[in-house]
């Protein structure tokens, strides 16, 4: 049967390794892919090499890209994972008076902190405990961040009034908007995210996790090593949180889209969500979601920037209540890769989803930041949990990247038992 996106151009702002799941997916559609940066390197844009178009103009030419657009008949723009190409999707799709599923003023809310936290206690979502000033802070340790950066950009967690000082100067300096959060740094809770799925208007609450953080963080990084899925706190999150986050999303007046939201949870009841995100999430949980009879993520944002509606998708139910997933995170210590090997043998697992490999050969990793440099993700879906542990177990056995001296480049293991703990 031929699909109604048959013969669409749709331009994606962006061709990285993330870029490659989204064409693989609007290809299925049979839809015809351009994707643009202005990277010549295509060991780094490799989309390039997968779309059907590339263009070797940036994603923030908006002049140039509106000009190109209208001369090759392009029907729909998305941006995928990155919040700085929704801005840049804004204004092109405003210029080309074409579909966006997103406004400035609601992009504004969910990557600024501070609006994002005034939401959140506008509509009664439980927030962090937050300090307006330096010499407010009683009790360390804390998190010092900008409103106004995603990636964990400036980002610091103070553990003496010292370091306080430093944290707050440092992330004044990174702040856009010179403005700044001081937050307690919560120890006695696990991250856990919550995932939202909204078509033409109705709001579609569709999972939790709970984040496994690296062992060897301390309080200088805050690596994600895996996510596990549902969370633990699944059925209690959507008892208090979960109408009050939907409230939320309707007040913020978004129509289309997907948002994942951030925040802290524990044994005794306590909920405190920190930030959020309006964009396809970094886990690209799409296969989990479809496998458990939901909507593909990416169709929404397919569909949307084509059609200018979901009209034509059902978010379906969920036919898999006991699906859980586990989800396993590679990052990168300090050195230059010479070797990455076992993604492939990984997804040929037989619970696994999902791979993607997103570092290269010769590329030079850095260990300066929160978050590391990433060399790809897999994830495995199934009933049982026993079975996703073993499989964690089995692909980190698989899993090679070393640097130029054989050395073991994985900053990360985290123990496989963990999983059964969900």
């Amino acid at each position: 049967m031929k699909s109604i996106l048959e013969g669409k151009k749709l331009l994606i702002l962006g061709a990285t390794y993330s870029e490659c799941v989204l064409i693989k997916r609007a290809k299925e559609l049979g839809v015809y892919t351009i994707v643009t940066d202005n990277q010549l390197d295509h060991s780094i844009s490799m989309a390039k090499d997968y779309a059907d178009e590339y263009w070797d103009i940036s994603w923030s030419d908006i002049d140039t890209l509106a000009e190109l657009c209208r001369e090759k008949g392009v029907d729909g723009i998305t941006a995928g994972w990155s919040e700085i190409r929704v801005d840049c999707l804004i204004k092109l799709c405003k210029r080309l008076g074409l579909p966006c599923y997103c406004t400035d003023e609601q992009l504004d809310i969910t990557r600024n902190k501070r609006k994002f936290k005034n939401e959140c206690i506008y509509n009664g979502v439980p927030v962090v405990k937050e300090y307006k000033k330096p010499d407010e802070v009683e009790n360390f340790p804390v998190i010092i961040k900008p409103v106004d950066r995603a990636g964990s950009i400036g980002i610091s967690v103070a553990n003496n009034r010292e370091e306080l000082d430093c944290a707050y100067a440092y992330a004044m300096e990174l702040s856009l908007c010179k403005d700044v959060i001081i937050e307690d740094y919560i120890s006695d809770a696990v991250k856990i995210d919550s995932y939202y799925i909204v078509m033409d208007g109705e709001i579609y609450f569709v999972s939790t996790d709970d984040v496994i953080m690296a062992a060897n963080n301390g309080t200088d990084r805050i690596v994600q090593s895996g996510w596990v899925l549902p969370s633990r706190h699944h059925d209690e999150y959507r008892e208090k949180v979960d109408e009050k986050v939907v409230a939320m999303i309707r007040h913020m007046g978004i129509e289309y889209g997907t948002l994942f939201f951030s925040g802290f949870a524990n044994d005794k009841g306590y909920f405190a969500m920190f930030e959020t995100g309006f964009r396809l999430d970094g886990g690209y949980l799409q296969e989990y979601f479809a496998e458990k009879g939901y909507v593909n993520m990416l169709d929404v944002y397919i569909y949307h920037a084509l059609l200018g509606h979901t009209r034509d998708l059902s978010i379906g139910s969920d036919k898999k209540p006991e699906l859980k997933c586990a989800t396993v995170n590679i990052y990168a210590t300090r050195g230059k890769i010479a070797k990455i090997g076992g993604f492939d043998e990984i997804g040929k697992l037989e619970t696994c989803s999902f791979t993607l490999r997103s570092a290269r050969i010769g590329q030079v990793c850095d260990d300066d930041k929160a978050i590391l440099d990433k060399i790809g993700m897999y994830y495995f879906c199934s009933e049982s949990a026993e079975e996703l542990s073993s499989d964690v177990k089995t692909a980190y056995k698989l899993l090679v990247t070393t640097d130029e001296n054989g050395n073991d480049m994985i900053y990360d293991r985290f123990d496989p038992e963990l999983v059964k703990r969900w």
